[in-house]
């Protein structure tokens, strides 16, 4: 029944269906993270934060990404594979990863400067990191999913993916240069 529903929400209303889905599972790996690292009470804005990343500007972003992938030409299914892949994580996700980066300490108030210094700190392991993970999901994705599951998938393995991000870039703050 609800894999009917979401089945038929991805076809009727996919970007919408999809940033929903992004922001629960994103939400739900921040707060696994904060009681992974013993939090005594929940930081509801920091949840909310990584929700909203998530599905406003992460699911847009990798939606439009995934649409000129799949314009890609290969003479094999396994050679067009290979080559999202590869353009996938060589090209794309190094600077989507900064991108989500900044955009994570600057949702924090940090100023443009701070958020570019944290940035720089966090990146490469972080991108490294990413390696490890998101070519074998990109494999999958590009050789077995439709291009409607493709963010969907993506946001299941987020959910781990997530509680990892929020564990890793939640350090405490030595200086908060505020907007305001």
């Amino acid at each position: 029944m609800i894999l009917k529903l979401l089945k038929n929400r991805l076809k009727t209303n996919p970007l919408t269906t999809q940033m929903m889905i992004a922001g629960t599972i994103s939400g739900s790996g921040d707060c696994v993270a904060q009681y992974w690292t013993g939090n005594k009470t929940w930081d509801k804005v920091r949840t909310a934060r990584f929700a909203f990343l998530a599905s406003c500007f992460m699911v847009p972003t990798v939606n439009v990404w995934y649409k000129l992938l799949d314009k890609l030409q290969g003479s094999t299914k396994l050679g067009l594979v290979v080559k999202r892949v590869m353009i996938d994580q060589l090209c794309f996700s190094p600077v989507f990863n900064a991108a989500m980066l900044f955009n994570l300490r600057f949702l924090q108030f940090q100023s443009a400067e701070k958020s570019i210094e944290m940035l720089k700190e966090d990146w490469f392991n972080i991108w490294t990191s990413s390696l490890k993970v998101w070519p074998t999901v990109a494999l999958i994705n590009f050789y077995f999913m439709p291009i409607q599951y493709r963010i969907t998938i993506n946001q299941i393995v987020s959910f781990f993916w997530n509680s990892y991000l929020s564990y890793s870039t939640q350090k405490p703050i030595d200086h908060i240069e505020q907007f305001y």
